[in-house]
């Protein structure tokens, strides 16, 4: 039996990323205001991908530049094991002068078909020609950079490209960075009502942390062939038929153990106990509401988290501790309330990779420690406030489907199992004892 099976994760999971072309409009003087923010997103969106392990997100990857001519900075190359070579790429795209005449935008449009073709005929020969392993049915998609008013870009494509055979291109996505330029808006050009050229419009602030965002939605799970999940409710009183919602499931969360963190990865006991006698070291740096720490930013397994007893502190030093403890998690309680933790330096004499998590109370003797997600690791959403209430019919049948499950205070795990002794004792020793890692 498949193991990655049994722990959620598909083999299919990621085999249909797309490969990705970045186009970048290098434009003065809007370039000078951009292109530190863009270069230094992309350098470390690249140095995180080249160090995920498991199934390639981002298989193949091209970069060119436009301006007042072209330039192609990146031919279609292998991400996996090519970070030096796509550091290069940043590097060169960083070296492009921020000052010079500008462009109009009917300037750009032959340069943005030249690239795009160009891009297009890279991919078929790149599949022909490398000899490296590209799925016949990979599918292509483009972004393009700008700090113009998107819509006129949107605009520009569609016109530009309406004639032209793209396949395997499928989709563009125009990201418009909000620039401190003061702009006149460009001429946003009549659209062809016969174009079938799709171009999606992302406006994003002018920061690191946004167009990181951007860069990280190529990681998701590409294309949705099936729905990922049925859950399953109980049929309303009188109704025959059970209610399904059909689900699809997104990551919150680039997981830490796809990284080479160790260790610092805070994923059990042993990264948090340290082998020498000297204690881990955490301080407190914020108070949080308890109702403003969202789950999906938690992860990793939780630890109990007691006053100690350990026995070469004296009974009156243990006895202090217990109390203040007692009160901290009395007061936590109290005020509603969640400790942000920073876990101190490592030792490692590298860079200090700073570690966080949260302290949540309890009514026992003991609170939990939850590992925290940083800004680094964070997948950008689709969440979004719903435009208008639930319809009365679908509330009504949601609200019947609930009233057929039994309400419980409080979760023991002693009432679920799952039936893992029986799952283990069914694998062939042989494959329970394969190294991780092997095929």
């Amino acid at each position: 039996m498949d193991c990655k099976k049994a722990s959620g994760l598909s083999n299919t999971a990621f085999l249909r990323q797309p490969a990705r072309v970045l186009i970048v409009e290098a434009v003065p003087p809007r370039w000078s205001d951009t292109r530190a923010v863009l270069c230094d997103a992309l350098e470390n969106f690249l140095t995180m991908v080249c160090s995920l392990k498991g199934p390639s997100r981002l298989p193949f990857l091209s970069v060119f530049a436009i301006g007042s001519q072209q330039q192609c900075l990146l031919p279609f190359a292998k991400v996996r094991g090519n970070l030096p070579m796509l550091l290069s790429c940043v590097a060169a795209l960083r070296a492009i002068p921020g000052k010079g005449v500008n462009t109009e935008l009917a300037s750009v449009g032959e340069h943005l078909r030249r690239t795009v073709l160009d891009s297009h005929r890279q991919f078929h020969q790149y599949r022909k020609f490398s000899g490296v392993h590209v799925q016949a049915n990979i599918s292509v998609e483009v972004t393009v950079v700008t700090s113009r008013p998107g819509k006129g870009v949107v605009s520009l494509l569609k016109n530009v490209l309406k004639d032209d055979d793209l396949e395997p291109i499928n989709s563009f996505l125009v990201v418009q960075l909000d620039s401190e330029v003061d702009w006149a808006q460009d001429e946003v050009l009549p659209q062809d009502p016969q174009s079938l050229v799709l171009v999606d419009l992302r406006q994003v602030a002018n920061s690191v942390f946004a167009v990181e965002g951007v860069l990280k939605e190529w990681l998701q799970e590409y294309g949705v062939d099936f729905e990922h999940l049925h859950l399953g409710l109980p049929s309303p009183r009188g109704s025959p038929a059970a209610v399904h919602i059909k689900c699809d499931v997104r990551e919150s969360v680039i997981s830490p153990s796809l990284l080479p963190l160790s260790p610092e990865k805070p994923d059990s006991l042993g990264d948090i106990v340290p082998a020498s006698p000297a204690p881990r070291r955490m301080r407190a740096i914020k108070a949080l509401r308890s109702g403003g720490v969202c789950q999906s930013m938690l992860y990793g397994l939780p630890l109990v988290v007691t006053p100690t007893t350990c026995w070469r502190l004296n009974w009156d030093e243990v006895e202090s501790n217990r109390h203040a403890f007692q009160a901290l998690n009395r007061t936590l309680q109290d005020h509603d309330q969640v400790l942000l933790l920073q876990a101190g330096p490592s030792d490692g004499g590298g860079p200090d990779l700073r570690t966080f998590y949260c302290l949540h109370p309890s009514p026992s003797l003991a609170m939990l420690l939850k590992p925290v997600v940083c800004q680094e690791l964070f997948m950008p959403g689709i969440h979004s406030k719903p435009l208008q209430e639930p319809p009365p019919e679908a509330m009504r049948l949601i609200r019947g489907c609930l009233s057929q499950i039994n309400e419980t205070a409080v979760l023991s795990p002693c009432c679920l199992s799952s039936n893992l002794y029986q799952y283990l004792r069914s694998i062939p020793v042989t494959e329970l004892h394969r190294p991780s890692g092997s095929a």
